[in-house]
């Protein structure tokens, strides 16, 4: 289970393996914080901090000898909220677990899981600050640097017994809540890059709190990997009891890269890496919503996942005026290592070409390439049960699109399911698949603080061949907002032999839509609730758009069941978008799980999206 925040609780929900099933520890709240309220939790958090007497002075105290900037002045903003961790621990209300696949067979499957993200911030926007190289000290002793200087580093640590990284901190330090930590700020104007002319800046995060992995950065320039040491004087701790010792004990904990991807002149984040294996990017004018790993060991299964982290980075300095920048890491966990390059180009959507080789350092059965993790709660696919909310819908992401290579386009619709639920689609590697968020429209999210309608959609296409395998939809129960509980990501068939040398390449695109669509129409929206007149059946509600909505004229539909009796069903013209709007029942007859599928053909051939939908009861 992931724990994640947009907004400003602060809390941590931990799992254990209990049996044939699982169960969710009640969250914990920090002192001060109180747990729900989704986006509103941000406002009250900043009030309550403002009430406190010595914090106005606080937050616009200035160092002796500095100018006051007005960055300084602003300690309470959005860039200081951070995705939380999951922590393994005590748990209690177990639930029972089922895995099942596309047919509707089901088995008991216990899960276990703990997460680390990055740093979340509710729109992207950041200041002008965090700590600049001084005095870098390489360690390739001049040597050139490049792609396979990772991937040599990688190599010889798979050959070694795994260590788990440095978290040697003065207890101060460790100890830092969520409000102490978040209140540590950069400097103004200490970003690397800032003064180079570059289209790219550098921010970082430093240790504490949570995040408590010391990851190890170098800075490349003219072909050579010089370390960045931590400079604790680049940040400012304000009245936070820390001594000299404590801040010069400190390290980096991850990094964030800004670029004017808004608008001209003001430099936001568009990614960020800070936790195991997690980052982010946005594409222009989106919020922080999924996120991505480098690797995904043992998801959902009974032995428990594995956490890969990047324990350290090359950032290659780019040229004036480029408007793309390199970012390579090294990963490393019990079972494997890596060797990552990450080439980013932001803007409207950002683009990101990830090439991993990986060296397990065993057998490994169950690994997923690409992983993605989203959130979704509710929504007219699914709807809220047993409790009320204003909003008419919550998640990061809506539905899983694939591109399959023999023409075919699969739109799965998300569900908050009430018990664990996995499901495969297809055994050839397709061109491309990821979690969209489709609906654009703020009218049905209706939440100004976090702003679902703008979080972005992830879409992946393989740039290699990655072999037989199938792609993985993971859906986790979740009583909140809170919990990323939707996890995807490619699983090949074969296993990854310990001592061996295995490549992975893909394109990420953040940002509101993928790069292609199909030429038919395409799902806008699913709607399922329960007929009037029979409260035994289910009824679902689906609506087909397209840019040449001509093609779903004589259109012919194919609906079918792997359970139960599909009933009443109609295709009509839907007047408001133009499209069709499909309408039919499910009558379960005593079935539990249901697979549903629907598509439009005219000709014998699709017009359509497929959809593919689970049912349970």
């Amino acid at each position: 289970m992931v724990f994640r925040h947009d907004i400003a609780v602060a809390s941590i929900a931990g799992l254990c393996v209990l049996g044939a099933g699982f169960a969710i520890a009640n969250p914990a709240g920090f002192p001060g914080v109180r747990q729900g309220g989704g986006a509103d939790r941000a406002a009250e958090l900043i009030e309550d901090l403002r009430a406190v007497d010595t914090l106005p002075d606080t937050i616009r105290r200035v160092p002796e000898g500095e100018t006051p900037d007005a960055d300084q002045t602003v300690a309470l903003d959005d860039h200081d909220l951070f995705v939380l961790a999951s922590a393994t621990g005590g748990a209690s209300g177990a639930v029972p677990a089922v895995v099942s696949d596309t047919t509707g067979t089901a088995s008991p499957q216990p899960v276990e899981a703990s997460l680390q993200a990055g740093d979340d911030m509710a729109n992207g926007s950041v200041a002008d600050a965090q700590g600049a190289t001084s005095q870098p000290v390489s360690d390739q002793a001049g040597q050139k640097f490049g792609f396979d200087t990772v991937k040599n580093k990688a190599r010889a640590l798979a050959a070694t017994a795994y260590e788990k990284p440095s978290q040697r901190l003065p207890s101060a330090v460790a100890n830092l809540g969520y409000d102490d930590y978040r209140r540590i700020r950069p400097r103004p104007r200490t970003a690397d890059w800032i003064d180079s002319g570059s289209s790219f800046q550098v921010q970082y995060s430093p240790q504490g709190f949570l995040f408590k992995d010391r990851v190890r950065i170098n800075m490349v320039e003219n072909d050579i990997a010089a370390e960045k040491r931590f400079d604790p004087s680049k940040f400012n701790f304000y009245d936070l009891p820390l001594s000299d010792e404590d801040k010069a004990s400190m390290g980096f904990a991850g990094m964030r890269l800004t670029t004017p991807l808004n608008s001209a002149g003001k430099f936001d984040e568009f990614l960020s890496f800070q936790g195991a294996s997690y980052f982010r990017a946005l594409g222009a004018e989106n919020h922080y919503g999924i996120s991505a790993r480098g690797l995904a060991l043992s998801t959902a299964s009974p032995t428990g996942e594995e956490f890969p982290i990047f324990k350290e980075f090359w950032l290659v300095r780019p040229a004036a005026g480029t408007q793309e920048v390199t970012v390579y890491a090294l990963l490393d966990s019990e079972s494997i290592t890596g060797a990552y390059r990450f080439r980013a180009r932001p803007g409207a959507t950002t683009e990101i070409q990830v090439d991993a080789v990986l060296y397990p350092r065993r057998d490994l059965t169950h690994i997923g390439i690409a992983p993605l993790t989203s959130m979704y709660e509710f929504g007219p696919q699914d709807p809220l049960k047993g409790r009320e909310d204003f909003r008419p819908r919550v998640h990061d992401s809506e539905g899983l699109m694939i591109r399959l290579r023999n023409g075919e386009w699969v739109w799965r619709p998300l569900v908050n399911p009430s018990q664990l639920e996995i499901s495969s689609f297809t055994s050839e590697m397709p061109y491309g698949f990821g979690l969209m968020q489709r609906n654009r429209d703020f009218d049905n999210y209706q939440d100004l603080e976090a702003r679902y309608d703008q979080r972005p959609s992830l879409w992946i296409e393989p740039r290699s061949d990655w072999g037989p395998g199938h792609l993985a939809l993971v859906e986790i129960p979740s009583a909140n907002e809170f919990n990323d509980n939707i996890v995807s990501y490619w699983r090949p068939d074969a296993a990854l032999k310990g001592g061996g040398e295995y490549e992975y390449s893909y394109t990420m695109y953040w940002g509101d839509n993928a790069p292609i669509k199909p030429s038919f129409a395409q799902v806008e929206a699913t709607r399922v609730g329960v007929p009037i007149n029979n409260s035994a059946n289910r009824l679902f509600v689906i609506d087909f758009v397209s840019g040449n909505n001509a093609l779903l004229d004589g259109a012919q539909i194919h609906v079918s069941s792997s359970a139960g009796t599909v009933q009443g069903v109609t295709l009509q013209e839907n007047p408001v978008t133009g499209g069709r709007r499909l309408t039919f029942e499910l009558s379960p007859e005593g079935a539990n799980v249901a697979e549903l599928r629907a598509l439009l053909m005219r000709g014998g051939s699709p017009v359509s999206e497929t959809w593919l939908y689970r049912w349970r009861r």
